[in-house]
């Protein structure tokens, strides 16, 4: 039995599901069909309203409809119909989980057009469709195509051979091509194995970068894909920048002695900074590090803003809830907790907080959130939400003593806040729900609803705001910048934060954005505070 008629405008060919619910002419004559005009007779008999000028629209709209570029796989029909309708908005979801084909990428031959194989991407052909999402990202994104346009005359990153390990997404992808027209020759692999746009990857392997990625590798695939980076003949990476740490774990442990040509990492999640202080302190880094992670533009849009509107965003995607009077604990009360809550908090939830930390326990209570221990309110929230960094912060008894229905997730970076391979168990049954949602069930038929199996929410199961992703972006950008090409001895074996004065050249690229007027101090007003007139602005302690 295939897909209904209105899910099947040409056999084979399913666009975009927002661009159907717009044009498809099934849809259409359906209403046209049921719902037709009538018009009464004099004599009282009833006929339908001619529709010969529609007809011609339709024949206009399906010529229209068929031109759509490129043949994409068709929607697997086990995929509910409540499914397609999320994935309606969500251009992660859009192209990248339809797919006929479920071989693995490691095991087919792909070129690009000028012939190259470099490349492990889910399906080459798609990049038609992910070069178009890079185009709508670039809209979002001034600082970089600012500094693209700024820079590529100078190439400061000529020279440069960047091996990378992020998320692949449209964003990301702008800020690739940002370094490559800066100069730099980049190899890239993906840090999360679910958050990866298959057609964007696509783009980028047709454009000539080495991209190994694609959306729900296993395990292996992840490590493998991020050695195809690194282990190359003829080829060695000068410059790192990683997401969450994996990369130069791999490097250490793999590759040691590519260091000595390593001038320095940049490094972007809390986790990662974390892994590169303990290696400082245990006199095991060997080169330079950039913690942008602690920037503190990145700092308030990745963490703090970024969450405010993604976690809603992941949770309504996954589970179609409503949020207001809904009891929530928050487990951890850092940028990404304070987010989560605020946000929350204002579409009428009820919401705890957990933390360890006095000082941002108290925080919490002045924003007017419960402190509590997890154990107090397992039983009676019905979210759970963990954004700490810490392991462990969810565990199987807080599991078991669950109520029917609860909805766990995490917005930390690493996957191992929630004890899920505790979970992995005969007497538990999984039930794939929809994608990245399952059901986990107990023998007594109690259920929870586990979101992206203990995975990041917001870059697994929905989008993140390009504006906030592109602060991150120009911040990497200028870090990468920043290392490369410092002088011999100016940055040591340690860990060190993005100069003040390249955070505010980052928030200075965005306030054209708003159409935002900064203030410019007299001399007499910098004499005063003591302070040179173009910045920095602020004291290296001074807390935003």
């Amino acid at each position: 039995s295939g897909p209904p008629a209105a899910l099947s405008p040409a056999a084979g060919k399913v666009p975009q599901a927002s661009a159907m619910k717009r044009s498809d002419p099934h849809h259409q004559h359906q209403r046209h069909r049921d719902g037709g005009e009538a018009l009464v007779s004099p004599d009282g008999t009833v006929t339908e309203a001619p529709r010969t000028v529609k007809k011609i629209q339709f024949a206009d709209q399906k010529q229209e409809f068929n031109k759509r570029p490129t043949k994409i796989g068709r929607r697997s029909l086990s995929r509910s119909i409540s499914q397609s309708s999320t994935d309606s908005y969500s251009s992660a979801a859009s192209y990248t989980d339809s797919s006929d084909d479920e071989t693995s990428p490691r095991d087919k031959q792909q070129k690009n057009s000028k012939g190259s194989s470099d490349f492990c991407v889910k399906n080459i052909k798609q990049a038609e469709f992910g070069r178009r999402e890079i185009e709508i990202a670039e809209q979002e994104m001034p600082a970089l195509m600012a500094l693209r346009k700024r820079a590529q005359g100078e190439k400061p990153l000529a020279g440069a051979k960047i091996v990378g390990c992020t998320h692949i997404t449209a964003q990301t992808a702008v800020l690739m091509e940002t370094l490559g027209a800066l100069g730099a020759q980049c190899r890239w692999a993906a840090c999360n194995i679910y958050s990866t746009l298959n057609e964007v990857a696509a783009a980028l392997a047709e454009s000539g970068f080495p991209v190994f990625a694609w959306k729900g590798e296993s395990e292996d695939d992840f490590w493998w894909c991020i050695d195809r980076c690194v282990n190359v003949e003829g080829w060695q990476p000068n410059m790192i920048l990683d997401d969450g740490g994996d990369l130069t774990h791999w490097i250490y442990k793999k590759y040691p002695n590519m260091f000595k040509k390593i001038k320095g990492i940049v490094e972007e999640s809390v986790t990662g900074v974390h892994r590169l202080y303990q290696l400082s302190k245990a006199g095991k880094l060997c080169v330079p590090a950039m913690n942008v992670n602690d920037s503190v533009t990145k700092q308030k849009f990745d963490n703090l803003y970024c969450c405010r509107e993604s976690i809603l965003d992941g949770l309504k995607r996954t589970t179609d809830m409503m949020f207001g009077g809904k009891q929530v604990v928050v487990c951890g009360y850092g940028e990404v907790g304070k987010g989560c809550c605020a946000a929350l908090k204002a579409m009428g939830s009820i919401v705890y907080v957990t933390e360890i930390d006095p000082i941002c326990a108290l925080q919490a209570c002045m924003d007017g959130f419960r402190l509590v221990k997890l154990n107090e309110v397992i039983r009676q929230v019905d979210i759970v939400i963990t954004c700490t960094g810490n392991k462990n912060v969810v565990t199987r008894e807080h599991l078991d003593r669950m109520k029917n229905s609860c909805i766990v997730c995490n917005m930390g970076h690493s996957n191992t806040e929630i004890d899920v391979a505790s979970l992995r168990t005969p007497e538990l049954t999984w039930e794939r729900v929809r994608s990245q949602v399952d059901h986990v069930i107990w023998p007594d038929g109690k259920r929870i609803v586990l979101l992206a199996e203990g995975r990041l929410l917001n870059l697994s199961c929905s989008t993140v705001p390009t504006f906030v992703l592109s602060i991150t972006a120009t911040t990497q950008a200028l870090a990468l910048i920043e290392l490369y090409n410092a002088p011999e001895g100016r940055y040591k074996q340690d860990v060190y934060l993005l100069p003040k004065k390249m955070d505010e050249y980052v928030a200075s690229l965005h306030l054209p954005t708003f159409d935002a007027h900064l203030t410019e101090l007299t001399d007499e007003q910098a004499k005063y505070l003591g302070l040179n007139k173009n910045g920095p602005f602020k004291p290296n302690y001074y807390r935003y």
